[in-house]
Parts: structure tokens; C-alpha cells; sequence
């Protein structure tokens, strides 16, 4: 009954048998696999060690040449250091023989005078004392001559060094003259940008001047305004280029200049700020060379509105600057119906000027006119005192800006 599930004829035993018979079979073949394997890795190994024994060998036999080799290095080494010390050594005889070829040349060449000067010395033992000491004397005469030679050879030394300092101090001065040639380059620019602008500041002040066509009083207040005011904020100081190799350029510092003398002329102090404008030969001073010698009264010439009692001529007036010329000749007409109105019918009388003070004043003979009293030479005095005071640096006129 228990055999029924199985094949007839079979047994399990023989099963499990042949299972077994199978993995037998599958390790005896992996076996011989494996011996294969292992007997190609024995042949393979024999062939590098053979290799590595050749490798050996090899490097053996490359250490040995390499030794070799290095042994053969240091004996050339050897050989070519004696060869430079022959070398040396052959120069140093050359040197020699070449110095005894010298000598024996140079005794050759006084043999025959020293053989004369034994004969003529004769023989016997005062000859040898007397030739004794002349070979001494010519042995000091050499060692004389080795001294100067030294000393020569020393003050030689002494100059060459003296010519390295001088030939670094030369290259000092090179630079330095360089620099200064970069400043005074820089300074050019400055000095033209400057002229520049003085250029333009007279254009534009001719042009005002010739702007400003008032009475001669007016034009004398105007001008005492405009350049005792203050400067504009615009109007600052020139700024020059910084020197490369110095500090900055104080425009406030002073220098000790010999003044001219003052001029002896009245009127000179009247024009000079209009007159330090134009250039430094200025037609003035060949007006005060052409004008006669008359009372310094009559000889006055208003600028700006004072009184002119002498009327210069069309050639007198010519020699002044433009801007004078039409100050003069534009308003030649005006001045002198003023001066004339003023001259003739007016009476001076003295008032109070409505400022707590008394001041003279014209009266004329119409009451309902009042003509003002011309300046008197005195206030040109006082604007003399104000013009040489010196103003803060921070409270720039308009007349130093432009002086």
C-alpha cells in the first residue's frame, strides 16, 4: 500500500545514489579544472621568476657599469682639474720667461756700458769696493722705484674709486635736473594758464569799462567800488599744478623785493589801478616825459571824475590806454559843461550834510539846483592811506585779485 504513490520497479535508495553519483562527477570535474588552472599558474609564475632573475642579472650587470662609470667620472674630473692647474701653472712660466727674456734683453743691452764702467774702473780691491757700492746704490734705486710704483698703483686705486663717486654723484645731479626740468615744465603750464586768465579778466574789465559811460563823479565812485569790494566767490585764487617732488605752492608767502622809488607825479597814484592792467611799459610814463613843467593843479588829469582844470590835447590823450582814451575823449563835453557850470555861477557854502556833519557844498544862483562840490586832493590822500592798507587774507578785494 505504501508503494503505490511511486514508479513500479524503482527504489528511493537508487535515487539519493545517483543524485550523489552526479555531484561526484561535478567535483571531479571541477577539479581537473582547477589543477588545469593550477598548472597554468605554476608555468606562469616559473616564467616571471625566470624574468625576474634575468631583471636581476640585468640590473646587476647596469649597477656594475654605473660604478664604473662614476670611477671613470671622478679620474676625469681629476685629470682636467691637473690639466687647469698645468694650464695655470704654464701660463705663470710663460709670464716668467717672458719677464727673463725681458731682462736678459734689457742686460744685453747694457752689458756693453757695464763692461766700459769696469774697465774704466780698473782693478784692485778700491775698483770692487767702488763697484760694491754702486751695485747698492742701483739696489736702493730699485727699491725706490718699487715704492713709487706702489704708491702709483694706490693713487691709481684712489682715482678709480674717486671716478665711481663722481660718476654716481653726475647721475644724481642727471636726475635731479630732471625733476626740475618736470617743475619748470609745470610751472610753464601754471604760468600760462594764469596769463590766461589774466587775458580774460581785462576783456571782460574793458568791457565793463567801456559798459559803464556815466558822469566823471559816477564813473570815479563806480571804479573805487568795484575794485575795493570784496571778491566774488567764483573768483578764487589761480590754483597752480602741484610740483611732483615738493609740497604745495603757498600763494601767501612773502619775499624781500627792493620797491622801486615812488614816482614824483601826483597823478601816478591815481592810475595805478587801472594801469597795473596793460602791460609793464605802460604809455604813462612817456606822458609824464611829454607833458610841461607846470603847477601840479593845472596838471592834473581826472580818471575816474575829478576836477581837470588844463584840457589835455588829442595827442596827450592818445597816449593813455583805450579804456582811459574814452574816458577822457567821450566825455570831454560833459565834463567841461559841469566843470564850467560848476566854475562860474556857484557860491561855496557850508551846511550840514544830513549825516550829523558839516561839508561845503556849491550853492548856485537858481536855489532849486544843488550841484555837488568837486573831490578836493585831499580825499585822494586818504584813498592813498586805504589802498596801501593790507586786508585780511580772508577778506579778498576785488583790486588785489586782479593787482
Amino acid at each position: 500500500m505504501s508503494c503505490l504513490g511511486q514508479k513500479p520497479g524503482r527504489h528511493p535508495a537508487g535515487n539519493e545514489l545517483d543524485n550523489i553519483k552526479a555531484q561526484l562527477s561535478q567535483k571531479e570535474k571541477e577539479k581537473r579544472d582547477s589543477q588545469v588552472i593550477i598548472d597554468t599558474l605554476r608555468d606562469t609564475l616559473e616564467e616571471r621568476n625566470a624574468t625576474v632573475e634575468s631583471l636581476q642579472n640585468a640590473l646587476d650587470k647596469a649597477e656594475m657599469l654605473c660604478s664604473t662609470l662614476k670611477k671613470q667620472m671622478k679620474y676625469l674630473e681629476q685629470q682636467q682639474d691637473e690639466t687647469k692647474q698645468a694650464q695655470e701653472e704654464a701660463r705663470r712660466l710663460r709670464n716668467k720667461i717672458k719677464a727673463m727674456e725681458r731682462i736678459e734683453l734689457l742686460l744685453q743691452s747694457q752689458r756693453p756700458e757695464v763692461e766700459e764702467m769696469i774697465r774704466d774702473m780698473g782693478v784692485g780691491q778700491s775698483a770692487v769696493e767702488q763697484l760694491a757700492v754702486y751695485c747698492i746704490s742701483l739696489k736702493k734705486e730699485y727699491e725706490n722705484l718699487k715704492e713709487v710704483r706702489k704708491a702709483s698703483g694706490e693713487l691709481a686705486d684712489k682715482l678709480r674709486k674717486d671716478l665711481v663717486l663722481s660718476k654716481n654723484k653726475f647721475q644724481t645731479v642727471c636726475s635731479e635736473l630732471d625733476q626740475t626740468k618736470l617743475e619748470l615744465k609745470s610751472a610753464q603750464k601754471d604760468l600760462q594758464n594764469a596769463d590766461k586768465e589774466i587775458t580774460s579778466l581785462r576783456k571782460k574789465l574793458t568791457m565793463l569799462q567801456e559798459t559803464l559811460n556815466l558822469t566823471p563823479v559816477a564813473n570815479e565812485t563806480v571804479n573805487r567800488l568795484v575794485l575795493e569790494s570784496p571778491a566774488p566767490v567764483e573768483m578764487l585764487k589761480p590754483k597752480l599744478h602741484r610740483p611732483p617732488f615738493h609740497n604745495a605752492i603757498d600763494l601767501d608767502a612773502t619775499f624781500d623785493v627792493n620797491t622801486p622809488p615812488a614816482q614824483p607825479s601826483g597823478s601816478q597814484h591815481g592810475r595805478s589801478k587801472k594801469l597795473c592792467l596793460e602791460k609793464a611799459h605802460s604809455p604813462v610814463q612817456d606822458i609824464h616825459r611829454k607833458m610841461p613843467k607846470v603847477s601840479t593843479q593845472e596838471s592834473q588829469l581826472s580818471l575816474g571824475g575829478q576836477r581837470c582844470v588844463g584840457e589835455p590835447d588829442e595827442e596827450l590823450a592818445r597816449a593813455f590806454p583805450v579804456f582811459i582814451q574814452k574816458a577822457i575823449l567821450g566825455q570831454k563835453q560833459p565834463k567841461r559843461t559841469i566843470a564850467e557850470s560848476c566854475r562860474s555861477t556857484d557860491v561855496v557854502r557850508t551846511g550840514f550834510d544830513g549825516l550829523g556833519g558839516r561839508t561845503k557844498f556849491i550853492q548856485p544862483t537858481d536855489t532849486a539846483v544843488i550841484h555837488p562840490l568837486p573831490i578836493k586832493p585831499k580825499a585822494k590822500t586818504k584813498q592813498r592811506v586805504r589802498v596801501k592798507t593790507v586786508q585780511p587774507p580772508s577778506q579778498t578785494k576785488l583790486d588785489t585779485f586782479l593787482w
